[in-house]
C-alpha cells in the first residue's frame, strides 16, 4: 500500500516553474532543507479526510538517501504564524551556505479545512516573509508547496523552481525527493 500511494504522489507532483534548469538537482550539490513541512509534513487533510497512516515519510529523514549533500535543516517558520528571531537567524545562515535551498511551505491545517470557507487565498505571511529573506542570501530557491486548494503566488519571483505536491499522502516526501533529483519527471497537472 505504501508503494501504491508513493506512485500516486509521484504522478501527481506538478512542476510550476523551472528557471535556468535548476531542476533536477545536480548530483552531490549542497542543499539546505528549510521549512516546517520538511520536518512535519502536511500530507493529508483534516476532519473526516484524516486516515491512520502506516508510515509517514518526511523529507528530513529521507533526504540522506539521495545524492545531495545536506548543509543544514531548519524548520524555518512556526506553523502557527508567530515570528521566531532565533529560528530565522539559523535558517538564513544555513541558506547562505547552500548551493540550493529546498523551501517547504504552504497552507497549514488551520488555513483550509472542511466546514469553513477561506476568506483569502494566501500562504501564511510568516512563511512568505522568510522566503523573501532567504532570497536575499541565496537566489537558488526551489519552492515545494503543500496545499489542498488554490493559492495566490505573488511571491513566485523568489523561487527559481516551484513544485506543487498538494497533500501527497504518507509517501509524499520520497515522491517529492524523486522529482527533485530527476528519478521521476514531475508530470502532474493542476486540478484547479
Amino acid at each position: 500500500h505504501h508503494e501504491l500511494v508513493g506512485k500516486a504522489a509521484r504522478e501527481s507532483i506538478v512542476l510550476l516553474k523551472n528557471t535556468e534548469n535548476i531542476l533536477p538537482l545536480k548530483p552531490g550539490c549542497n542543499v539546505a532543507l528549510i521549512g516546517d513541512f520538511a520536518v512535519d509534513p502536511r500530507y493529508q487533510g483534516a476532519g473526516s479526510s484524516m486516515v491512520n497512516p502506516t508510515l509517514v515519510e518526511t523529507m528530513e529523514k529521507k533526504i540522506r538517501e539521495y545524492d545531495v549533500q545536506v548543509v543544514g535543516i531548519s524548520r524555518g517558520y512556526k506553523r502557527t504564524g508567530e515570528e521566531d528571531a532565533a529560528m530565522r537567524k539559523e535558517t538564513l545562515e544555513i541558506a547562505a551556505a547552500a548551493d540550493v535551498v529546498l523551501y517547504c511551505f504552504g497552507l497549514d491545517e488551520l488555513s483550509e479545512s472542511e466546514g469553513l470557507d477561506r476568506n483569502h487565498m494566501r500562504v501564511p505571511q510568516n512563511q512568505i516573509d522568510l522566503l523573501q529573506a532567504i532570497a536575499q542570501v541565496n537566489e537558488n530557491i526551489v519552492g515545494i508547496l503543500s496545499a489542498g486548494s488554490s493559492i495566490e503566488m505573488p511571491w513566485h519571483y523568489c523561487c527559481k523552481a516551484l513544485l506543487h505536491g498538494y497533500l501527497g499522502g504518507q509517501a509524499g516526501a520520497g515522491a517529492m525527493l524523486d522529482a527533485l533529483t530527476g528519478i521521476v519527471n514531475p508530470s502532474g497537472r493542476l486540478s484547479e
